[in-house]
């Protein structure tokens, strides 16, 4: 029934019957813009400067640290399926050869999974909990007819609610402490009104906050981490956008005289990235060689990548349904090859799991309490087993 939902208000949407009223009227396109108090704390995924900003960082932490494997977590968006990753880590736990990752990335509900990963086993308790409590059955409730004059069928507050339960000071100075190491926590959006990706370094804001010392840019750091989880795993046309208000940078090019603060509409990140280590501008890209010894890829993606045959319905809102469904897991698929060609070029080795064909429980929107836990026990039940990883390349 929420499917079937949430593909009506994508019709209605599709054929101007909803309107979100802005401010904003003009896109601005020529000034660097960032989240109000927070400097390079993102880049555009369509960035052509990154690689050189990611070799100078690689660099200036080999000075810090020496060389040193890297080892990279990617997890995919899935929603109610994000679950299986988090079952899939804590079984990891169990078995006992989880690495501490260099990176972790995430997009959508692997956003939300993404900081405890990061943080290690000790979280994995709360990574439970926020999957299997119950916490996430308020996600399931319809906004009903309001959802036909703004956006989202589902609750938003309920989304924000659930992340806020997690993501607190104590969260964020860990965060903190491990990014001073030198390790990574990314995790991308989807900025609809430049049509591309966004890569935020959720460490990189709360070291600014932990650097600052004082009460408010805790405050700030911890809003905006929330906004921008909130953001990514707002699936489009179930969850209303989240509109992050940036500034422009001083001194950026091109910036207007008297320049304010603008709000960017932020959505879903699986709409531009299905899980990421590298931005598309990169994946052509091979490590500079001497600055890392060897490395492992790993992917969890919450959700099936094969194709699965089936009858469609002949009617509009089903072929929508199945060509989205279809295009996700295209892209996936295409993102995975264009993974193990860059791991090949750059002697990193790959693993990726996902679910199986025969497992049918679950879902995008399956937010009930023992669909979750369901989904959430075969992920452990994998983690744990000798059977977790495949290592060859898929076929497109």
């Amino acid at each position: 029934m929420l499917k079937r939902l949430v593909l009506i208000v994508m019709a209605f949407s599709l054929s101007g019957c909803l309107t979100l009223q802005r401010t904003e009227t003009e896109y601005p396109r020529a000034a660097d813009y960032q989240p109000v108090g927070f400097r390079n704390v993102r880049f555009s995924a369509t960035d052509p400067n990154i690689p050189a900003r990611l070799e100078a960082d690689a660099r200036k932490d080999m000075q810090l640290n020496g060389m040193q494997r890297f080892d990279v977590l990617a997890l995919s968006g899935g929603g109610a399926d994000g679950a299986f990753g988090a079952g899939v880590l804590a079984g990891w736990s169990k078995r006992g050869d989880r690495p501490q990752f260099r990176m972790v990335t995430g997009v959508s509900t692997g956003a939300l999974i993404a900081p405890f990963a990061y943080l290690g086993p000790a979280y994995d308790e709360k990574l439970k909990d926020a999957y299997t409590s119950g916490v996430a059955d308020s996600l399931t409730k319809s906004r009903g007819l309001l959802s036909l004059f703004t956006p989202g069928v589902l609750d938003s507050k309920a989304l924000y609610a659930l992340v806020s339960t997690y993501v607190d000071e104590t969260m964020v100075r860990d965060i903190a402490r491990e990014h001073l190491k030198g390790r990574r926590l990314l995790v991308g959006t989807t900025n609809l009104d430049a049509q591309t990706g966004v890569l935020w370094d959720l460490g990189e804001i709360s070291a600014i906050a932990a650097r600052d010392g004082s009460a408010g840019k805790m405050r700030e750091a911890i809003d905006l981490i929330r906004q921008v989880l909130v953001a990514s795993s707002s699936v489009p046309a179930a969850f209303a956008p989240v509109m992050i208000t940036v500034e422009p940078v001083s001194g950026g090019h091109g910036v207007p005289t008297g320049p304010r603060p603008f709000q960017e509409m932020h959505v879903d990140g699986g709409v531009t990235l299905p899980f990421f280590i590298l931005p598309e501008s990169m994946m052509n890209w091979t490590v500079p060689k001497g600055l890392i010894s060897g490395g492992h890829i790993y992917v969890i993606i919450n959700g099936k990548i094969t194709p699965q045959p089936d009858i469609t319905p002949y009617n509009a809102l089903e072929i929508m349904g199945r060509s989205l469904d279809t295009l996700t897991k295209a892209q996936a698929r295409g993102t995975l090859i264009s993974l193990y060609a860059f791991a090949q070029r750059s002697q990193m080795e790959v693993s990726e799991v996902s679910l199986p064909d025969e497992f049918i429980e679950g879902g995008l929107l399956a937010f009930e309490k023992d669909s979750m836990r369901r989904v959430f026990y075969y992920g452990y039940q994998l983690g744990a087993s000798e059977k977790l990883w495949k290592s060859d390349a898929p076929a497109n």
